[in-house]
């Protein structure tokens, strides 16, 4: 099984994908097409014995469209790459002409003055029309050449060349809304810069591209410079401007030993970082990724829409069939009249406007999405949270930072506050476990003493012990105490529930207690506040932490919880709630919330502290540790879900106008000559292109007034 992968110049539209996509399936020995809209990207994977990459490059080319390597970035205003731009100049300046002319009254204008019209402006039309009928599709590409043609028989060349015109305005106007939506997944793929500057011993420094670029080596960054790749600052320290990542409107101080995202910019300091993940493995190659798989997950409107679109046109043409021949042969009726009327509806039966509804609207959301740190995975997990009522949110590192902070110190037997913090820092400064970063932490803000201790040693699961001018000091919990005084103390003092503690004791006594907790983050209470007045009547935090301290957070952010979970008990807690209030999406974390991230309806990941894979499992990933993207995250999702059910109204209502005034102008006389015979063209400027436009102009605003929701 060889495979082969490029992109497909052209693709406008679901329509385009549809052809090439049967044109393709329809060739002996191609297994499987996979064709991305948005990206234009193909894979198609094909037995060598049976078919060749020739074979199938020349079947791309007979629907009508190119097939290149790699794309090529270029502007939908290039008249040399862009034909169809030039057929409709033409085409518009030639109907002008002959309109002023017609209609300033010259004499001996003759309507066979718009065949040229028709037959320059309508090239592009009749290219796709012939690769329609080679692809054994009905398209409207095809219903548009049907409709010139009748109307050309009855001798409407006006009409003629105004569908010719409009009609590829039209067409013009979803293939620049494509390029808009494709313009936003080039613009994340400018942020990496092509090449880096590497630093090799020997010599000072070498640019490469960033693609030789593998982990562990090391990248000078200058000040102002973009990140060419993710990795952790080596030496230097400076401001780093994340937001084309993350969505944070504030730069971050980064110094020794912090992550950095490729794309991001170095403000003011120069720094060397060292490769952390491979090119392809970037946060911008993830992101860009993420982005153009999202439009293969169709959400089941979408999915719908498709279905319906499949049978409506050919639907339509039937109708427009019967509404000349019912008429004509059977009640003998004018055959001019009642053929124009069909050719109207022959003109409104065009799909275009209910199928692009969908997904402009959905790959707009999402890019905008991007933009904001959040990354959607596809238009059905968008739509599905729009239906979401009930949220379940881990603790550790999704409602709490995930960082321990010692909030308080007991010095017992004499000891001051001071010297306890002194000797606790000097044992932990040979810790790396998150409890002694915290003690570190502390000892760096008071600005203490690191004391000398001889024979340091680490005692696994306990603690830390260290002797200082003869006397035995340690560090540690309840176990060090047990081994080291007895589990009578124990039983009298550790009584803590609520907070982590530490306690530093001698060989004869504890010395002191020093409490620590995970610190719920600075926004939490804010963004659930936010969530319930989105309308989630539902929050539940779900934690392995014990009782108390689960009762104490949940008091204080007023919601429900449940303690002491293992992954598996997630997991069943999920499809309980499923069970008992509907649809439930899941915010986390750490690997123990994968499973519950999987089961759940949709499920969220924290971007920048999630694991791998946390990210992989999860349907949506917040790419920021900012909580402020949740509610701007379910906000976009009820806004996208109105204006895709809008532009279905407003796409149907318009052809339904149409469809009931081409009876009304026939069975009511005033009408029809209000009308006259403007009806056909006007089908083609409001019906065609006026619904189209709309459609798009309204799928363009999704995003755009939530998008300094996202706080810092």
């Amino acid at each position: 099984m060889s495979e082969l992968k490029g992109v497909v110049k052209g693709l406008d539209c679901a329509n385009c994908v549809a052809k090439v996509t049967k044109s393709l399936e329809g060739v002996s020995g191609i297994e499987e097409v996979n064709i991305n809209l948005v990206s234009t990207k193909l894979l198609v994977k094909y037995n060598t014995e049976e078919v060749s990459e020739k074979e199938i490059i020349q079947t791309i080319k007979k629907t009508g469209y190119k097939f290149e390597r790699g794309y090529k970035q270029e502007s939908f205003f290039n008249l040399k790459k862009n034909t169809n731009l030039i057929f409709f100049i033409i085409g518009l300046v030639f109907l002008i002409s002959a309109l002023a002319v017609d209609y300033s009254g010259v004499p001996h204008f003759h309507p066979l003055f718009y065949i040229p019209i028709i037959i320059i402006g309508g090239i592009p039309i009749y290219k796709k029309a012939f690769n329609s009928l080679r692809a054994k599709t009905i398209d409207i590409d095809l219903l548009m050449v049907i409709a010139v043609i009748g109307a050309m028989i009855i001798s409407y060349w006006e009409e003629a060349a105004e569908i010719i015109v409009l009609f590829t305005l039209a067409e013009l106007l979803e293939a620049f809304s494509m390029d808009k939506a494709r313009q936003s997944i080039r613009e994340l793929m400018d942020l990496t810069p092509p090449t880096a500057i590497r630093l090799v011993k020997g010599r000072k420094h070498e640019i490469v591209p960033v693609e030789e670029l593998v982990v562990g080596d090391r990248v000078s960054i200058k000040p102002g410079g973009r990140i060419p790749i993710d990795g952790k600052i080596d030496w230097g320290k400076t401001f780093v401007d994340q937001s084309p990542i993350t969505g944070e409107s504030k730069p971050i101080f980064k110094k020794v030993g912090d992550n950095v995202f490729s794309g991001s910019v170095s403000i003011d300091g120069y720094m060397i970082i060292r490769v952390t993940r491979m090119p392809s493995e970037s946060t911008v190659a993830r992101i860009t990724k993420l982005i153009e798989e999202a439009e293969q997950q169709k959400s089941k409107r979408e999915q719908f829409i498709q279905k319906f679109a499949k049978y409506y046109t050919p639907t339509m043409v039937l109708i427009a069939i019967l509404i000349t021949f019912i008429p004509v042969v059977i009640l003998s009726q004018p055959f001019s009249v009642w053929f124009y009327n069909s050719l109207v509806v022959l003109v409104i039966s065009c799909p275009c406007a209910l199928v692009l509804s969908t997904p402009i609207t959905v790959v707009t959301a999402i890019t905008r999405a991007s933009k904001n740190g959040v990354l959607i995975k596809g238009g059905k997990f968008l739509e599905a949270l729009s239906d979401v009522k009930t949220l379940a949110l881990d603790k550790t590192g999704t409602l709490s930072s995930g960082k321990l902070k010692v909030y308080k110190i007991e010095p017992l037997e004499g000891y001051t506050e001071k010297e306890i913090v002194e000797l606790a820092y000097s044992l932990e400064s040979h810790s790396e476990h998150k409890i002694g970063e915290a003690i570190t932490e502390l000892g760096i803000e008071n600005d203490s003493r690191l004391l000398g201790y001889k024979d340091i040693k680490v005692l696994p699961g306990k603690g830390i012990k260290g002797t200082r001018k003869g006397t035995n000091y340690y560090i540690g919990n309840e176990s060090l105490i047990d081994d080291i005084i007895g589990l009578e103390y124990c039983n009298l003092v550790c009584e803590e529930s609520e907070s982590i503690v530490s306690y530093v004791l001698t060989d004869e006594k504890v010395i002191a207690h020093i409490h620590m907790s995970d610190e719920l983050r600075k926004e939490t209470k804010d963004v659930i506040q936010s969530l319930r007045k989105i309308g989630l009547n539902q929050l539940i935090m779900l934690t392995g932490d014990n009782e108390q301290v689960a009762s104490k957070i949940a008091e204080e952010l007023d919601i429900q919880y449940e303690s002491e979970l293992l992954p598996e008990h997630k997991m069943e807690i999920i499809k309980k709630l499923r069970n008992e209030y509907g649809s439930i999406a899941m915010v986390g974390d750490g690997i123990n919330d994968s499973p519950a991230l999987a089961i759940s309806d949709v499920g969220i990941s924290m971007g920048s502290t999630g694991t791998a894979i946390t990210i992989e499992t999860s349907d949506i990933v917040l790419s920021s540790d900012n909580l402020y993207s949740l509610p701007y995250l379910f906000k976009l999702s009820k806004q996208t879900k109105t204006t895709i059910q809008i532009n279905i109204f407003l796409s149907l209502l318009i052809k339904f106008v149409f469809f009931t005034l081409v009876f009304l102008s026939v069975a009511i006389p005033p009408i029809g000559s209000f009308f006259g015979d403007s009806l056909l063209w006007l089908a083609v400027l409001i019906g065609d292109m006026g619904a189209s436009l709309i459609v798009i102009l309204n799928a363009m605003r999704v995003g755009r007034k939530y998008k300094k929701l996202v706080k810092n």
